[in-house]
């Protein structure tokens, strides 16, 4: 059976922001490097997400965000959480941060 990943309105809304974010606050100084920044993002979700061999359970305190989450490197200094729920062979992503906020900041003491 064919896995099936989708994404939440907010969480897709929050990485087509997250774009117009990276360019403005000069992570990249151009605006097509941050589009591909984010298409990256993607691309490892699509490709690690359904191959990921053990699903992380969330930490309580996180739950809200979704019943498993998965690591993602965005660089050297940022790890993406992709926090999802399972259904069969589908996954629905809830949520997405990084180590750089109170949420993923949890992670940097685990």
């Amino acid at each position: 059976m064919e896995e099936v990943i989708i994404f939440k309105t907010s969480v897709t809304a929050y990485l087509i922001e997250l774009v117009d974010i990276l360019f403005a606050e000069d992570y990249f100084s151009y605006k097509e490097s941050s589009q591909e920044y984010v298409n990256k993002l993607y691309d490892n979700i699509y490709a690690d997400l359904p191959k990921s061999i053990k699903h992380h359970q969330t930490p309580l305190k996180l739950k809200k965000y979704g019943n498993f989450y998965l690591k993602v490197k965005g660089s050297k200094r940022t790890m993406w959480y992709v926090f999802f729920d399972k259904y069969n062979h589908r996954y629905i992503v809830e949520f997405i941060t990084n180590n750089h906020t109170p949420q993923g900041a949890h992670f940097n003491k685990l």
